[in-house]
């Protein structure tokens, strides 16, 4: 894998990172209010909509940390571009990677790089096919 390709997987990992330690951060502090509105009501449903605690909750609940990517279309890109976009993808993928995460660390739409990686799985199993028939014709020679 070249060095820019590894730099856009250590990218996207430390962004899912930052991601899951904002997430666990949110969900405790949710918790703490959660446990503070309990404390004075005994319940968060016995809460009424104008007090302080449930007020504090609902405006913590709309800044839920969201994870999103960049999502550029093919087209948008210069040929050279696009050309390095399908070789990183078909790479990604012999390593492994979903069509999902795929996407995320490229930079592009999950149905573009679903397609990249079904027009090479094609392809490959063109050339494997292609490949089958002519050791099959080459044992038949021998024979």
């Amino acid at each position: 894998m070249s060095e820019l390709l590894e730099l856009k997987v250590r990218k996207y990992e430390k962004i899912i990172r930052d991601h899951n330690r904002a997430n666990k951060n949110y969900y405790h502090e949710i918790l703490v209010l959660v446990q503070q509105c309990e404390g004075r009501f005994q319940s968060v449903t016995k809460a009424p909509d104008d007090s302080p605690e449930w007020q504090v909750i609902v405006l913590k609940r709309a800044k839920q940390p969201v994870l999103s990517f960049r999502s550029r279309k093919m087209r948008d890109m210069s040929a050279r571009e696009a050309t390095k976009i399908r070789r990183e993808a078909a790479d990604l993928y012999n390593r492994g990677y979903s069509t999902t995460t795929i996407a995320h660390i490229l930079g592009i739409g999950i149905a573009t790089a679903g397609r990249i990686t079904a027009n090479y799985r094609h392809q490959i199993n063109s050339q494997n096919t292609v490949q089958s028939h002519e050791r099959a014709r080459q044992l038949e020679a021998d024979k």
